[in-house]
């Protein structure tokens, strides 16, 4: 039922934009080009010449004038560097699955390079649980640490640039859900002790052995938790 106002502000807007460009064209019509350049930038469809110094001979010595060449650039926000939130999914033709914190090497916008992604899977309350490897065929998150890249842009990970590989190259897929700096990622804590005092219904365990990670947790304690006996 509202298929009509949609049509509706699209011609509008298009009707505007085209009026606009009549405007600008009656305007710098007895304008120089280089004049009309510097006033209003450069129109869609002009050739732009490009001066690239510090080529290297073998550019011009295997150069084929029917291969194009693609010259892109990153906006201003994009050279900074940050952690980056993304929807990921092992490619069904990669034999083995991902690991947690296995280096990959991304090609993410114009950008490729190697990073250690943290994989999690949210549950229903909104954790973002850690998990060790990457679900069989099903999506995950990926948090890892690289240049800042918009919302929705497609990533496309390797494990290596090889090409002796007799595995399928393609490691997984994915895109860019978020560039939240305060992401947060629990991990299921596991520890092994023994009893040091038994009462009736509590236990006070004495942890034998903490890993580095879960002692910087666990600082300012005794290494002695209680549970409680069923």
């Amino acid at each position: 039922y509202d298929e009509g106002d949609d049509a509706k502000y699209y011609d509008d807007l298009k009707q505007a934009m085209n009026e606009q460009a009549e405007l600008n064209r009656e305007a710098f019509e007895d304008v120089g080009e280089e004049a009309r350049v510097q006033l209003e930038g450069y129109r869609p469809g002009l050739y732009v010449r490009m001066e690239i110094s510090g080529v290297p001979c073998e550019f011009v010595e295997h150069f084929c004038p029917s291969t194009p060449l693609v010259i892109g650039g990153i906006m201003s926000g994009e050279d900074r560097l940050g952690f980056i939130q993304a929807r990921l999914k092992k490619h069904r033709w990669h034999k083995r699955i991902l690991k947690n914190r296995d280096p990959l090497i991304l090609s993410l916008g114009w950008r490729r390079f190697q990073t250690m992604p943290l994989y999690s899977v949210q549950d229903h309350n909104g954790r973002n649980r850690l998990v060790k490897y990457t679900p069989e065929h099903m999506h995950c998150t990926a948090t890892f640490y690289g240049p800042i890249t918009p919302q929705g842009s497609g990533l496309l990970a390797v494990q290596t640039l090889s090409n002796n590989t007799s595995n399928f190259g393609i490691s997984a897929t994915g895109v860019v859900l978020n560039l939240d700096k305060s992401i947060d990622i629990v991990k299921k804590l596991k520890l092994v002790g023994y009893p040091a005092k038994v009462f009736k219904n509590t236990a006070f365990i004495k942890v034998c052995s903490l890993e580095q990670t879960e002692c910087r947790a666990a600082e300012g304690s005794a290494g002695i938790f209680y549970c409680f006996l069923n």
